[in-house]
């Protein structure tokens, strides 16, 4: 019997410490979502591009005798960048001329017999023909001089540079990059659902974090073919940059109002809770006084509230206080 009464107690023990223990509710602050009105803004993040960048040869061949630039050098219009050895040009050209000299001379004798009557016309256009021609090859000549310098075609920054003293130049060769950054343009990509709210002559504010400046500029290019892949099409913002520290591919964080009003929904920016993933999440209160996890993307703050582009919706109940002793389940009291 004595067996029997201990073993029927020490199952009744065991039973009671089976029994869950119930948790004891975390107090909280919970704030009902009310959706307002705010004035739409487009964001974008692309890269700076130079206005004009082109690459620049000789176009005649020879022998290339000095080099006065290198990559990284600021250079003006017309000036002289590289130049190849010019004394076969020039030794043409001594000939171009003294051909067209005596074409002229034999012109100017046999023009005073065609008035006289004294030369057949057929003889009178021959001698016309020879000195245009002579005339042509001295232009010609005169031009392969002046081609065997190189001259900067605008001002502008050396980006690249492939020649160098001694080498062969080929006509139309690349002998340098050089780009145009006076004025810039910050690239975007929008997608097909919003390119409908962008038109030319829109500003735009650009924010280039690098130089730590905030910048407004005006849409200048909507490219009207879609990307094949992405369907995105290309928006170009238009800048000045004088001082020339907007450098092409630097990230530029482009915003694009529409001036049209749409709902949004803010909360406390004291509610959003980042993980160690990077992930943006709050808690949401259900029927059941327990709180439910819901990530969230934000896009952008309004005062001291976050403005919440997806995750939420009118009416949710978002706790702003106590949630950081919270998991998803948790019971709550508020």
């Amino acid at each position: 019997m004595i067996l029997v009464v201990s073993g029927v107690m020490a199952a009744c023990g065991k039973k009671e410490e089976e029994k869950p223990r119930t948790a004891t509710p975390t107090k909280v602050t919970v704030q009902e979502i009310t959706s307002g009105t705010a004035s739409e803004a487009l964001k974008y993040s692309g890269t700076v591009e130079a206005e004009n960048m082109v690459q620049i040869g000789f176009s005649v061949p020879g022998t290339v005798s000095s080099v006065l630039v290198n990559e990284g050098q600021m250079v003006q219009a017309g000036q002289v960048l590289a130049s190849i050895d010019p004394t076969d040009y020039d030794n043409a050209l001594l000939i171009a001329s003294a051909g067209l000299e005596q074409a002229e001379d034999m012109y100017t004798r046999l023009n005073a017999l065609y008035e006289k009557g004294s030369l057949p016309a057929k003889d009178y256009i021959d001698i016309k023909s020879k000195v245009a021609q002579a005339r042509a090859n001295k232009n010609m000549a005169v031009k392969r001089v002046k081609d065997s310098k190189l001259y900067a075609p605008m001002s502008g920054i050396i980006t690249a540079k492939m020649i160098e003293k001694g080498a062969m130049a080929a006509p139309g060769a690349p002998a340098f990059t050089l780009i145009n950054t006076s004025k810039v343009y910050a690239k975007v990509s929008v997608p097909e659902s919003e390119i409908g709210k962008i038109t030319k002559g829109q500003t735009a504010s650009v924010n280039i974090a690098t130089i730590g400046q905030q910048l407004s500029g005006k849409i200048t290019i909507i490219n009207p073919l879609a990307d094949p892949v992405t369907k995105s099409y290309t928006v170009k913002v238009q800048l000045v940059n004088p001082q020339g520290k907007i450098m092409p591919g630097m990230i530029a964080e482009t915003e694009i109002a529409t001036g049209q009003q749409v709902s949004t929904i803010t909360i406390p920016a004291k509610a959003v809770i980042r993980d160690a993933d990077d992930i943006t999440y709050v808690f949401v209160a259900n029927g059941d006084s327990k709180v439910v996890r819901k990530r969230i993307n934000a896009s952008g703050l309004k005062g001291d509230n976050v403005v919440i582009s997806e995750g939420l919706q009118n009416g949710d109940r978002v706790v702003v206080s106590g949630q950081t002793k919270l998991k998803d389940g948790s019971a709550i009291s508020l």
